[in-house]
C-alpha cells in the first residue's frame, strides 16, 4: 500500500506541478508585464529541455518498444512526462553514485573466482555446459561443478526455522540482505536471533532496501543498530521527484553464515511468507539452502552491494573460507544482474535456456510483463512442439500488476502455451526448469523491472536438486487450474481494455 501510495503521490505532485507552473507563469507574466519576446524566450527554454529529453530517449540503445511509452507520455503531457522521466527514466550507469564506485564495473568486485573460459577439463563434457559458460561470460560468476549441496525450502514455514537455526549456529560472521525486512512476528524472531549473535561477538552485516522496507519502524531499525548490527539501508529515498534512487531497487535475497551456509531465492522476511501465521491468502514461495563453493559468489555479491552503499570495498579472505561440506553431484552457479550491468544478464540467460530446450519448459512466476524477446522465445518454443507450462497466481497481491499479467495470457494461449492459475493462493516463486534437467531459482520476475531496473540474483542448478524442484512443481499443478482459451476470451470487455492499456507501459514498469 505504501509503495503504491508513493507512486500515486509522485504522479499527483507532477500534475500539481504542471498546473502550478502554468499558474505562476501567468502571474509573473501579468505582474511584470512581460513582453511577448520574454514570454517566447521562457517557453523556448522549456521546449529546449523537452527536446533534449526527447533526443536522449530516442538515441538510447534500447529496443523501440522500451522507448515508446516514454515518448507517448512526453507527447501527451510534457510536464508530467519530464517529471516522471527524470524520476524513473534516467540511466543508472550515468548516476554519480555509480560512477564513483569503480569496483562495481564488470567483474572488478570478484576476487576469489576464476575468469571466464577457465573451465576444468573434467567438466567440459557436462550436459548443458554451454549454459554455464554463457552465464559465466554474462555475470562473471564461475560455475562450480559437483561442488555444492542445495536443499529446496518450500515456503516460509520451512525456510524461517532453518534460517533461525543457522543464525544461532553462527560463530564468526553473518551477512544478510533482503528487499523486505518488516517488524512483524517473524521479523522480530529473526532479529532477536541476530542480536543475540551480535552480542556474543559474531559480526553481523545487514542490507535492506529503502523502499521495500519502507514500512519497517525506525525504532526497530534503531534497536538493531544499537545491538551491534552493521545495518545498511539501500538507497533510502528522502524526496521522490527528480531522484533516480526511487526507481533502482535492490530486490536480492542473500544470507551467508560463516561462509559455510547460505540462503537465496524469492522470499523476504515478513509474516505473509509463513503460512503458519494467519493471512488472507496462502503464500507459495521457494528458497534455497546452499552449502559448498557457490557461497563464494554470494559473498562477493553481498560485498558488492555493501560497497555500493558505503564506499568500503571488502576483500578479506576471512569471509571466503574453504567449505567443509561434502558435496553431492550438484553443479551450481550464481547469476546476478542489475541496472549497473551492460546487458540484462539473467534475462539473457533465460532466453538461452528457453532456446536450448528440447522437450519442456516449466515456469512459475508471480508477475508476467514479458519483453518482446522473452515473449518470442516462449512462443517459438511452444510452436516447435516443446511443452511449455506456466503457473501464475490465482490470487493477486497487486491488482494493477495482475492486470498486466493477464494481458499476456491471451497472447500465450494462442500459441499453445499451457497457463495455470494457482488457485490455492498467491505464488511468489521465481522458477525456470528446462527439460526437467536444469533449473534456475532466485529473485528474478518475468518483467522489465527485474530484467533492467532492479538488482537481482538467481541460481543456475543441475543435479538432484532439480528433481526436488520438479516434485514441488507437479504438486503445484495439482492445485492449479489450466486456463481454457475460449473461456478466457469470453471475459468482460472492460477487463480486456484495462489489460491492453496497462500492457503498453510494461517496458517501463
Amino acid at each position: 500500500m505504501r509503495k503504491n501510495l508513493m507512486v500515486v503521490i509522485i504522479i499527483s505532485m507532477a500534475i500539481l506541478f504542471r498546473f502550478a507552473l502554468e499558474y505562476v507563469f501567468n502571474i509573473v507574466w501579468n505582474f511584470y508585464d512581460l513582453t511577448s519576446v520574454q514570454g517566447f524566450l521562457i517557453r523556448t527554454l522549456f521546449v529546449v529541455i523537452f527536446i533534449i529529453i526527447w533526443f536522449s530517449i530516442t538515441l538510447r540503445s534500447e529496443n523501440p518498444h522500451q522507448k515508446l511509452p516514454w515518448l507517448l507520455i512526453l507527447t501527451f503531457e510534457p510536464i508530467l512526462g519530464i517529471t516522471l522521466f527524470l524520476s524513473f527514466g534516467r540511466n543508472f550507469k550515468r548516476s554519480f553514485r555509480y560512477l564513483k564506485r569503480p569496483h562495481m564495473f564488470g567483474r572488478n568486485y570478484i576476487t576469489y573466482e576464476k575468469a571466464p573460459d577457465e573451465i576444468p577439463e573434467y567438466a567440459k563434457d557436462t550436459p548443458y555446459i554451454d549454459l554455464f559458460k554463457t552465464a559465466h561470460h554474462l555475470s562473471h560468476h564461475q560455475p562450480f561443478f559437483n561442488e555444492a549441496n542445495i536443499t529446496v525450502l518450500k515456503n516460509g514455514e520451512v525456510f524461517y526455522p532453518e534460517l533461525i537455526k543457522a543464525i544461532r549456529d553462527a560463530r564468526k560472521f553473518i551477512l544478510l540482505e533482503f528487499f523486505i525486512f518488516r517488524h512483524d512476528q517473524r521479523s522480530q524472531e529473526i532479529a532477536e536471533a541476530l542480536l543475540e549473535r551480535a552480542q556474543a561477538g559474531v559480526e553481523v552485516k545487514m542490507i535492506i532496501d529503502g523502499l521495500g522496507s519502507a514500512r519497517t519502524k525506525r525504532g526497530f531499525l534503531k534497536k538493531l543498530r544499537n545491538g551491534g548490527i552493521d545495518l545498511i539501508i539501500n538507497d533510502k529515498v528522502y524526496f521522490p521527484l527528480f531522484n533516480t534512487r526511487i526507481n533502482f531497487r535492490n530486490h536480492r535475497k542473500i544470507v551467508v553464515i560463516d561462509g559455510q551456509t547460505a540462503f537465496t531465492g524469492g522470499m523476504n522476511i515478513a509474516n505473509e511468507y509463513d503460512n503458519d501465521i494467519p493471512h488472507p491468502y496462502y503464500f507459495r514461495d521457494t528458497q534455497l539452502k546452499i552449502e559448498g563453493k557457490p557461497i563464494l559468489s554470494l559473498t562477493a555479491l553481498f560485498f558488492k552491494d555493501y560497497y555500493y552503499n558505503t564506499g568500503t570495498f571488502i576483500t578479506d579472505q576471512t569471509y571466503y573460507p574453504t567449505p567443509r561440506v561434502s558435496p553431492r553431484e550438484t553443479t551450481a552457479q550464481i547469476i546476478e544482474s542489475g541496472p549497473d550491468s551492460t546487458t540484462p544478464h539473467i534475462r539473457n540467460l533465460y532466453l538461452k535456456m528457453m532456446l536450448t530446450a528440447k522437450k519442456s519448459i516449466k515456469i512459475m512466476t508471480p508477475y508476467m510483463a514479458l519483453d518482446q524477446e522473452t515473449l518470442t522465445a516462449i512462443k517459438t518454443a511452444a510452436r516447435s512442439g516443446i511443452v511449455v507450462d506456466i503457473i501464475v497466481p490465482g490470487v493477486p497481491d497487486k491488482y494493477i500488476v495482475y492486470k498486466v499479467t493477464k494481458a499476456y495470457i491471451s497472447n500465450l494461449l494462442a500459441d499453445n502455451v499451457n497457463i495455470y492459475q494457482y488457485n490455492k493462493g498467491f505464488c511468489h516463486g521465481k522458477i525456470l526448469i528446462i527439460d526437467d534437467a536444469i533449473a534456475s531459482v532466485g529473485s528474478y520476475n518475468l518483467d522489465n523491472r527485474s530484467a533492467l531496473i532492479d538488482f537481482e540474483v538467481s541460481t543456475l542448478m543441475q543435479g538432484p536438486v532439480v528433481k526436488d524442484l520438479l516434485e514441488d512443481f507437479y504438486q503445484d499443478l495439482k492445485v492449479s487450474k489450466r486456463i481454457d482459451i475460449k473461456a478466457w476470451q469470453a471475459r468482460p470487455f472492460f477487463s480486456k481494455f484495462l489489460e491492453g492499456i496497462m500492457s503498453i507501459f510494461t517496458p517501463i514498469i
